[in-house]
Formats: C-alpha cells, structure tokens, sequence
C-alpha cells in the first residue's frame, strides 16, 4: 500500500541536483582582491559536463592547470577526471557552455573580451543553441 510519497533514490537526487546546478548556476567573473600582491600570472579552467574549477595568480601553468583540476573533481565527485580547457598566463580566461553538452574557452585582455570569444567558439559547434559564459577569470601579473 503506497502512502502517497515516492521514493527517490540518492541517485536519482543527485542528477536532480546536478541538472538544477547546471541550469541555474550564475556566470562568474573573478579576479585579484584589490590592493593584494600577485604571486604570479597563470590561470586554468577545468571542467567536465556541467562541472568546473578555476584558478587564477598561480606561479606557474602546472600548479595552476592542477589547482583547476582538483576544484573540478572535487565538485564533480565522479571517476572519470575532469580536463584542463584553458590555460592562460597574466591574461584572462573564460568558458561558455550550451545547453547540449558544447563548451567553448578563450582569452583576452578582459574577463568580457575572453567571455565574448568563448560564446562565440561554443557557438561553432551548435549554432542553433545559445551559448552563455559559465565563468571568466583573470590573471594578474607577476611580481617583476
């Protein structure tokens, strides 16, 4: 005899939570703290299917590629590892996704110059869906 409610199994819970973050996660722009030192200019984007991590003012592409990476595993939580799509050094970085799984990145000197390059990248493979930018970030220059 049912009760009325159904059972949601974790999995379940989990792609609806998934899907709800997909669709309803805001665009970030991120960027230095004013009046803090840069350590160093490199910057990363990695992501997987919904899930991203940045970094930004690393002192080197290595360290920062691998600070992207374990943001987007650990947000991702699953066994196949997410990919760096952008590495970018005292510049800016962003990445642009649409709503079948196409995914574009870029640079430039601005977080909305990158932003606007990675929409229009993502665009390329699907021009029929729009494309919005997930995240843009920017890196500082190193100490000279």
């Amino acid at each position: 005899m049912s009760d009325g409610k159904t059972p949601w199994s974790p999995r379940v819970l989990l792609g609806a939570l998934a899907l709800f973050a997909c669709v309803h996660l805001p665009a970030q722009t991120v960027s230095a703290p004013a009046g803090t030192a840069a350590p160093a200019g490199w910057g990363a984007i990695a992501a997987k299917q919904g899930w991203y991590g940045y970094t930004f003012n690393r002192a080197s592409r290595a360290d920062a590629e691998r600070e992207a990476m374990a943001q987007c595993n650990r947000a991702a939580g699953r066994a196949q590892p997410c990919e760096v799509r952008a590495a970018f050094a005292q510049t800016c970085g962003a990445l642009a996704t649409g709503n079948y799984g196409e995914w574009g990145t870029a640079t430039g000197a601005t977080a909305g110059i990158a932003g606007q390059a990675a929409i229009a990248e993502c665009g390329r493979h699907l021009p029929t869906e729009p494309c919005k930018v997930l995240v843009s970030v920017c890196s500082s220059p190193g100490p000279t």
